[in-house]
């Protein structure tokens, strides 16, 4: 399923917090939802409102707005240079501080457990039932455990906390929350596999406006999963994703305007929506945009372009952006030929699948 490896996990949303939050933050609900469900759309729109509030001195908005503003896709207008994000930090930091130990606000703990990067506050702010916290903590704690050697029954004990945590924003009506939750239902993560729980999930987070929920409800109704086949319904679905600046929305959209699934075939439209998605980090989009200059579909034909896309998605370990550099070096089309290195990103993109000959073929042979 396109895009349900991603856990969304959200920065912060100001409700709920003690005085020093009372001011109306919808601007900072909308830049801090937006940026972790994936919509750029949203993102920007809210970062550009947040500023302004930075900007007249309002001191949680600078607080939030200086939190955000290493991220790596941050909006322009969120971005913060190292003094004024400092002064923003120091506006707001001892409020906050005061906030966390006086009362044991779990927001609090939270913000603080963010500009630290302290996974130790992070765990506190989740325990105490913030649901932001829930997310990340969750989030977090998989991602560590499925990228070390961890033991077997290690790893299954802590898929089922990371489930029960985004179990708890879930029920709380999170919509990252019900996304991430779908989203253990949707691989077995913590729980069996069920394909029907996972819908329920990704439709209730669509349905709050989570622009990935939504294009992965846009991949059910393609794929006829749980639901019946719809192509003209699933492109839909991707549309309305992609109207949100989503990478994978905006992917899936361009696939059904390539196919003609549902709708009608538009490969210029494709082809400009593939690379967006690729700029925006989909890196499935990154290789299709190659495939399309490569073939000159909707775009001019271009094979040096195209083998430096698929050089780009596959320096990101996508498999079939390194077969399609093995065709480009076996037939000297963008680059000259050469049946060395075919033959090496063939071996190559079987070791990205996890075939063990291939990586020891690999050690082996390229230094």
């Amino acid at each position: 399923m396109s895009q349900t490896s991603r856990f969304a996990v959200a920065l912060v949303v100001l409700s709920g917090v003690m005085s020093v939050f009372a001011d109306p933050a919808n601007a900072i609900m909308r830049l801090l939802n937006s940026r972790a469900s994936g919509s750029r759309k949203g993102y920007m729109d809210a970062a550009a409102e947040v500023a302004e509030a930075a900007k007249q001195g309002r001191p949680v908005y600078r607080y939030v707005l200086a939190i955000v503003s290493r991220e790596p896709f941050a909006p322009p207008a969120a971005r913060l240079d190292d003094a004024t994000r400092k002064q923003y930090l120091d506006d707001c930091r001892d409020k906050i501080k005061r906030l966390a130990l006086e009362k044991n606000n779990s927001m609090a703990w939270y913000l603080l457990s963010l500009e630290s990067n302290d996974t130790n506050l992070l765990h506190r702010a989740a325990d105490a039932g913030n649901v932001q916290a829930q997310n990340a903590w969750g989030a977090f704690i998989l991602t560590r455990a499925m990228n070390e050697n961890t033991s077997t029954n290690e790893l299954a004990r802590v898929m089922s906390l990371a489930y029960d945590y985004f179990k708890s924003a879930a029920g709380q009506g999170d919509p990252n929350g019900l996304y991430n939750l779908g989203t253990c239902h949707a691989r077995g993560l913590g729980t069996p596999r069920d394909d029907q729980s996972a819908f329920n999930c990704f439709r209730a987070a669509a349905e709050k406006g989570h622009p990935e929920a939504i294009n992965n409800i846009g991949w059910f109704f393609r794929e006829g999963r749980v639901v019946e086949k719809d192509l003209e319904m699933s492109a839909k679905w991707f549309a309305k994703s992609a109207a949100y600046e989503n990478p994978y929305g905006q992917y899936n959209y361009g696939l059904a305007l390539q196919r003609g699934e549902g709708v009608k075939k538009d490969l210029e439209k494709a082809a400009e929506l593939f690379r967006i998605a690729g700029e925006n980090g989909c890196i499935e989009a990154i290789d299709s945009y190659g495939v399309a200059l490569w073939r000159g579909e909707g775009v001019r034909e271009n094979h040096r372009k195209a083998f430096q896309q698929f050089m780009r998605a596959a320096e990101l370990g996508y498999p079939p952006a390194m077969e399609n550099i093995a065709t480009c070096y076996a037939r000297g089309t963008g680059v000259p030929a050469d049946e060395r290195l075919a033959t090496e990103w063939k071996i190559r993109s079987r070791a990205a699948r996890g075939d063990r000959n291939a990586e020891a073929w690999l050690r082996k042979n390229v230094k």
